[in-house]
Parts: structure tokens; C-alpha cells; sequence
């Protein structure tokens, strides 16, 4: 996470390489190559490193409980929203989620984004849909094993190939 926990989540090979393969440099300009779909943002600079051991979901989890926190509630998108991703991300951590959660949490994340008086929507909706987008597999894999995801605390850990 290049720019802390309020900037789209990005795999290891999207962080030095841009979807098309050439070298990405850590500036403004070359992690938003890509727009969304493979790019970030730089934001504070506030790097956040997650080795393959730790589990996308928990810390997805984790950012969103914090978003719920400080969402002041003036616009519902945000003061429903973020309650609302927080709760479905606790259910899929904890081995209660379902398969139509991780569309959920993406639907939920539409209904946040540009849709609320300050920042503080995307902040908490951008993470979160760049964890589904470039980690999915983690999420059903919750879904799947659950027994598993609740002892070991952590999904499959793979390599994940560029974007085509």
C-alpha cells in the first residue's frame, strides 16, 4: 500500500512494474499508470508491507473497522456504508462469510465512492475494492476454508502474475 491504508492495495509485481510490464518508479505519476485497475496512489507516502504470511482479508478487516470508527455520520453513504463493509468483512474473517459477500462488499463499495461530502468514503471504499480486485482468490478462499481461515489467520499466499 503505497500510500497508506487509504489508497487502492497493490501485489508485489504491480509495485515495480506496471501491467504492461515496464518499470514503475514511486512517484505520483507512475503508480497512478493504470488508473484502478493496476495503479495506486502515492498519497502520504506511508508504505504498507505485507509479506505473503499475512492475510489480506484480516487487514482489509482491520482498515475498514477503522473507517466505521471515524466516520463522523453526516452522509449515509459513508455512515451506513463503512458499517456495513466492516460487518461483512468481520463475517468472511471469522469463517461466517458467503460468496456473495466479496460482490457485496464491491456493490457496497460503489455506493461509497464520490458519493460522500469528504474523503473519508474513498479512503475507506478504495482498499477494499483493490483487495477484491487483486486478491479475490484470498476472499473465497475464506469462504471455502473456513475452519482453516479462523486457526491460521491467513489465506493461500501466492505469486500473483501481471494483469493482462
Amino acid at each position: 500500500m503505497p500510500g497508506g491504508s487509504s489508497v487502492p492495495i497493490l501485489p508485489a509485481n504491480l509495485i515495480t512494474k506496471t501491467a504492461e510490464g515496464t518499470d514503475r518508479l514511486m512517484t505520483y505519476e507512475s503508480l497512478a499508470e493504470g488508473g484502478f485497475a493496476s495503479g495506486s496512489m502515492l498519497g502520504s507516502g506511508g508504505f504498507i508491507v505485507f509479506d505473503e504470511d499475512q492475510c489480506i482479508v484480516r487487514n482489509t478487516w482491520n482498515f475498514a473497522r477503522f473507517y466505521a470508527h471515524e466516520s463522523c455520520g453526516q452522509c449515509s453513504p459513508c455512515r451506513e456504508g463503512t458499517g456495513w463493509m466492516e460487518k461483512v468483512l468481520r463475517r468472511l474473517e471469522h469463517g461466517q462469510g458467503h460468496m456473495h459477500d466479496i460482490d457485496l462488499l464491491a456493490e457496497i463499495n460503489k455506493k461509497i465512492e464520490g458519493n460522500t461530502i469528504c474523503p473519508l468514503g474513498d479512503a475507506a471504499a478504495w482498499p477494499v475494492a483493490a483487495a477484491i480486485r487483486h486478491f479475490r482468490e484470498e476472499f473465497e478462499w475464506h469462504v471455502t476454508h473456513p475452519d482453516e481461515a479462523v486457526k491460521r489467520n491467513f489465506g493461500i499466499a501466492s505469486n500473483h502474475m501481471p494483469l493482462v
